[in-house]
């Protein structure tokens, strides 16, 4: 396995384009997980930048607390960037709630949160630790996923697989929940800066009631989808993006 512990990152786009998105996985992913929906949003005149974050995509670390793993993204890629789109999925999303107060403020900034795990109550994460775990120790084949979810193209499937050969080890899943406790982020969206919209697009209706009630934050649930929204739905997250930057403008 690696020991690169440097930022990393895929893009998608012409980097000289004015309109640029920032796209966050999700626990055992990687950034190819959005491969579908940043094409779309570069065939839209994006920019697309998605990091890998601390632990995925071949990238080694220890320190997997929220905070930490907010600042890195933070200073690598929100410093000296404005952003007019950051999407983020399940884990993710609670990295972006940990860093939402610290956004830049100097023009209006779309967020949509995929799915977001923001709320796992004690005895769910005792409950899942292992199994999670066991998804990056005996990687599923790429047959296999597409069996599992019929919805997924190959594509999605080998982005899935690829996510979890890339995550640094099976303790990186049990030491991002070991460390993250509590795991209560929702309350974090209450902060949200006076130029952010939120959407959240929610497939476990269950979710909704993590998200706190604020004139800036929109909840949709997506019927027909399971957890992994980006695969089965990516027009929905594509669309819902474009639609709350045309808002932003307006406004």
């Amino acid at each position: 396995m690696s020991d690169f512990k440097l930022p990393s990152a895929t893009q998608w786009g012409i980097p000289s384009s004015t309109k640029r998105a920032l796209l966050v996985h999700g626990m055992g992913c990687s950034s190819l997980t959005w491969e579908r929906v940043a094409e779309s949003l570069a065939r839209e005149g994006y920019f697309v930048v998605a990091p890998n974050l601390i632990g995925h995509g071949f990238r080694k670390g220890t320190d997997f607390r929220m905070a930490t793993v907010a600042k890195d993204l933070h200073q690598t890629y929100l410093t000296h960037t404005d952003y007019d789109v950051i999407i983020a999925h399940s884990w993710g999303s609670a990295v972006v709630a940990t860093l939402l107060s610290s956004l830049p403020r100097s023009r209006p900034t779309s967020v949509v949160l995929v799915d977001p795990s923001l709320e796992f109550s004690p005895e769910f994460v005792k409950a899942i630790k292992e199994e999670w775990a066991n998804r990056v120790a005996n990687v599923k084949s790429v047959e296999e996923f597409m069996a599992q979810f019929p919805k997924w193209t190959r594509l999605d499937a080998v982005t899935r697989v690829a996510g979890l050969q890339a995550c640094a080890s099976p303790d990186v899943i049990r030491e991002i929940l070991t460390q993250n406790d509590p795991w209560a982020f929702g309350h974090l969206l209450s902060d949200c800066p006076p130029n952010i919209t939120i959407t959240v697009l929610i497939a476990d209706p269950k979710v909704e009631k993590h998200i706190p009630k604020h004139p800036q934050i929109t909840c949709s649930i997506i019927p027909g989808v399971t957890h992994w929204v980006q695969y089965e739905a990516p027009e929905r997250i594509v669309n819902a993006a474009l639609q709350s930057v045309a808002e932003g403008q307006k406004a």
